[in-house]
Parts: C-alpha cells; structure tokens; sequence
C-alpha cells in the first residue's frame, strides 16, 4: 500500500483516539507511516488579492487533534474519489494504473465533522533532500481544501459483506496468478486471504492499524488485508503485466474488482474508528 494511503488511514485512527480521549500510541515519528517523512504539518488556506496563502496551524499530526478538538470536531472520516484523467487519445486513464505516482490513484481526504459541517484536508507531498542519512525525504502538508460542507450521509457500511467480497476476488486473482506462473504476486493474495481470517494481523506491513481499542476484528482483517494484497505500483508491479487476447480481459477485470474493493474496504474500516461506530466496536 502506498505511504499516501497508509498515513490518511492513520491520521483518521489516531486522530478519532485522541479526541474521544482513547489511550493509543499516537502518530509520532516512529510510527510505520511516518518511517519516511521529514515533516506532517497542517495549513489553512487563506485568500488573499493576488491568490491563496497557506497559514500553517499546526506543525504535527499531534498538535492537529489538538487544533481539532479545541473546534469542537466530533469525528475524522476518510474518503475516497475517483481521479478523471485522460490519455493522450482522451480516454480516461484509471486510478489503478496511477496509484504509483505521487499524488495519482484517486484523491484521498480526510474530513473533520464538527458542529458547523464538515472541513475537508487533503495532503501535498513533496520531496526535500534526497541525501537524507535516516531517508526522512517526504515533506508532507495536509491544507483544508474545503470548510463548513454538509456532511456525507452516514451510510453504515456492512464490514462482514466487504469481508466476503474482498475475500471472493483475491480466491479468483489468485488462481489467475497461479496460473500463469506468477507465484510471488499469488503469494500476496494467498496472504491476504490468510489474513482475512486471522484473530491479528499475519502479515500487514503496518501492525499499528490493528488496535482493537479502535476498530472491530473484521475492520482489522479489512485493513490488514488490503495491505498484504496490495500488489498495485508503478515497474515491476501487477499493473506492469500483461496478456494476450482474453486473459488480459480477465486480467483487467480482476484488477479493477480488486483495486475498486480494497478501497471501499479501507475506506469502511477506518471509518469504523469514528464515533458514530461506538456500537460496533468489541465492549459496546
């Protein structure tokens, strides 16, 4: 999974923790999606005659659940929207085949629900020095895009039907895979399958986002398995292949089920971090 996605999907739980007041690690430096980031920090933007100004209002994520709670935000909810960019022949290009560039696979926000609506933050990255010794080359700025809208209706998304759902494509793209003799990418979807089923995370790079405290079991299962499926990237990757006649329909069309299902799937069970989940968590 992209750094992007994975540090959206932690704000939104550590930050839904620190303004219900949970105990929870937090989202400092040595959390797995901070590994490469020299700086998160947090700008409004402001209009001014010649443009837009950014104010920053915060430096860290820290400091930000401070700046939200203080505005009496309630929750954090992530989204996600799909992208609308053409090819060269004016056909829409899709997210999967984007996801490995900065900034390209969809927009990911997140938004702060308070008392007057909901603010929307989205994040800009871009590299500082390369040279870095600690590899801390992401300079990281999340600016509010947009304030006071309506919030989304609260839709309760069915985690169990996602589960099933996700599990039924990675079965079918991992016996394509086997197929045809890619073993390390059927490897990645054997583990998500694995880790669909598993009490904790088996295999997931980022083991912070199992915390039950947060987030139901079949939340964890969700995100623990879109991290260890997640085969989509730029050379080298899954969207790197291709096939002759129709395998390459059916590639295209396990690819997309797949890409379109872990996102609804991250999206759902990150949301499930936010208050008005409470009845869904384990001790409610």
């Amino acid at each position: 999974m992209q750094g992007t996605i994975a540090q959206v999907i932690a704000l939104v739980l550590e930050g839904n923790a620190a303004l219900r007041g949970i105990r929870s690690p937090g989202l400092d430096s040595v959390h797995s999606a901070m590994t490469f980031c020299e700086f998160v920090r947090f700008v409004d933007l402001d209009k001014t005659p010649t443009g837009w100004s950014e104010r920053q209002v915060a430096d860290d994520p820290a400091g930000w659940f401070c700046y939200l709670k203080e505005r009496n935000v309630s929750e954090l909810r992530m989204s996600y929207g799909a992208s609308r960019i053409p090819n060269a022949d004016g056909a829409k290009v899709t997210d999967r085949m984007l996801v490995g560039f900065v900034g390209g696979g969809g927009r990911w926000r997140v938004h702060a629900n308070g008392p007057n609506g909901s603010d929307h933050w989205e994040a800009r990255w871009t590299v500082g020095d390369r040279q870095r010794a600690d590899q801390r080359i992401w300079q990281v700025t999340y600016g509010r895009v947009a304030k006071d809208q309506a919030p989304g209706a609260d839709v309760p998304s069915d985690l169990h039907t996602l589960r099933s759902d996700l599990g039924d494509v990675l079965e079918r793209i991992e016996a394509f895979a086997t197929a045809h003799g890619l073993p390390n990418f059927a490897t990645c979807f054997a583990r998500g399958l694995e880790d669909l089923a598993a009490a904790s995370p088996v295999h997931a790079f980022h083991k912070e986002f199992a915390n039950a405290s947060l987030i139901p079991l079949e939340a964890i299962q969700l995100l623990s398995a879109a991290q260890s499926s997640w085969v989509f990237g730029g050379m080298g990757s899954w969207n790197d292949l291709g096939f002759e006649g129709d395998d390459q329909a059916a590639y295209e069309s396990l690819s997309e089920e797949l890409y379109r299902t872990a996102n609804l799937a991250i999206v759902a069970a990150t949301n499930a971090s936010a208050a008005g989940r409470n009845s869904d968590r384990p001790g409610k």
